[in-house]
């Protein structure tokens, strides 16, 4: 383990004045780099009250979620953020840390900056949010320019417009996903935006017109939807059962945005992406994912009679299939922050103590039917560390909700030639989850290639 990026790691910390918290302190509260994007990142440095000239690309600069009001986060967990959030939480910071005789001024302050960066920018698409959600009861009423909403829609402005279909919730509901857009904002705001025709497939028009059809939803030029643009409407299965049913079964509610990659895998489906050609634009414009397989060596006979050979974690999805702790990429996050976040908030890991690095990869898949690519890393600990992670895993953010329970994979085969190992990878595993177990194994000299091929062949 590289013990600089462990040291780096631990000494993150939120970059906004009188702001104490750090991310080896606290390290269920998530920590976001600066957007890319110029605009938004110079508004965010003058929320933060920092120097303009600030070089707020390095890695180390964070801002922690303190700052950012409940609408801005896609989740409960508030670890990750609407694509056009804004930081706006600073007074309960300030009001801890200044003589009481300021906090009037800086209240003040704040309400004017409020007030000059609406008036500027409320009719902004880049934000594709209803700014007045950003610092309620500021300003009430705004008209809003006819423009797309869809957030860097760089589209000719006289292309047809369309509304968003009030009449349907669950059609809605998808929409805003695929957009980025809030769930929470009040059905008013979506009377007066509208999706420009450059972000709908050719399958979602009536023959020969430019009328959209009833179950049409927007699938191209999108930042949180990269799965096949021919994903453009949707079947009767979305719309089976009323989205605040009693139960939810046999609805998707907002799931139903990235429901596409948790469908069964064809057979080879996923192809090896070799790693000279990881950065091809063939694979880099697909969705991105990272996973991380944990193990350990493990000597012990297991009822005295099995070669335990080693202990690897793999998880139980709340979606009933078993898979690897990780999970998609942000947009502009890097690959190895990714998969360390992701195992921090499903594995709830100690990441100033195991931490995942470049070095640890093993294999990435690509599949082209849903436009993703999947990298898988490794994480070796030692035994009690491993029966530690297994503890510490019951109180992580994601227990009981992505995450249903953590089990070790069998790793020898019982008398019958089938139970243990044989009979384990039986199971529904989710994308090419089995396939990065196989590889993981082989190459890390867990099993050889000969019983792992022994094992795939043989059925009860």
């Amino acid at each position: 383990m590289n013990r600089l990026n462990v040291r780096s790691r631990c000494y993150i910390e939120c970059i906004v004045p009188v702001c104490e918290n750090k991310m080896n302190l606290k390290p269920n509260l998530s920590f976001f780099c600066f957007p890319k994007d110029p605009i938004r990142s110079s508004i965010w440095i003058e929320k933060c009250g920092l120097d303009k000239n600030i070089d707020v690309s390095k890695r180390r600069y964070r801002v922690c979620a303190r700052h950012f009001e409940n609408h801005m986060f896609l989740n409960d967990l508030k670890n990750r953020l609407q694509p056009h959030a804004i930081p706006t939480l600073f007074i309960d910071l300030i009001s801890n840390s200044l003589p009481s005789t300021c906090i009037d001024n800086v209240k003040n302050d704040l309400d004017n900056k409020k007030s000059n960066f609406l008036e500027h920018n409320i009719q902004d698409k880049h934000f594709g949010e209803n700014i007045n959600n950003f610092f309620p009861n500021t300003i009430k009423k705004k008209s809003y320019e006819p423009v797309c909403f869809v957030p860097n829609c760089k589209a000719p402005k006289d292309l047809p417009l369309y509304k968003f279909p009030l009449h349907n919730k669950q059609l809605l509901y998808i929409w805003l996903k695929r957009i980025g857009l809030s769930t929470l904002y009040d059905m008013d705001l979506y009377l007066h935006i509208t999706i420009c025709q450059i972000h709908f497939h050719k399958d979602c028009f009536d023959d020969k017109t430019i009328q959209l059809k009833p179950n049409a939803i927007p699938s191209l030029h999108l930042i949180d939807y990269s799965g096949p643009p021919d994903n453009c409407l949707t079947t009767s299965s979305y719309f089976e059962n009323p989205i605040m049913s009693t139960t939810g079964d046999r609805t998707w509610g907002w799931l139903g945005s990235t429901e596409q990659f948790g469908r069964d895998a064809e057979s080879n489906e996923f192809v090896v992406i070799p790693k000279s050609q990881l950065h091809n634009d063939k694979y880099t414009s697909s969705t991105q994912a990272a996973h991380c397989i944990i193990y350990a060596e493990n000597e012990e006979k297991i009822f005295g009679i099995y070669n335990a050979r080693a202990a690897v974690l793999m998880q139980l999805r709340y979606d009933g299939y078993l898979g690897f702790p990780g999970g998609l990429i942000d947009s502009g996050e890097d690959i190895i922050n990714a998969v360390n976040r992701e195992m921090s908030e499903e594995m709830n890991l100690n990441t100033c103590i195991h931490l995942v690095s470049y070095d640890d990869y093993v294999i990435s898949h690509w599949s082209e039917k849903k436009k993703i690519a999947l990298h898988f890393y490794k994480l070796k600990v030692t035994m009690p560390q491993l029966i530690e992670i297994e503890k510490r895993a019951l109180l992580a953010r994601d227990y009981g909700s992505e995450v249903l329970g953590t089990v070790r994979v069998p790793l020898y085969t019982l008398g019958d030639n089938y139970r243990g190992f044989p009979a384990f990878l039986e199971h529904k595993f989710i994308g090419c989850s089995r396939d990065q177990l196989l590889a993981a194994l082989s190459s890390l000299n867990i099993l050889t290639v000969e019983e792992i091929n022994l094992a795939l062949n043989t059925k009860i």
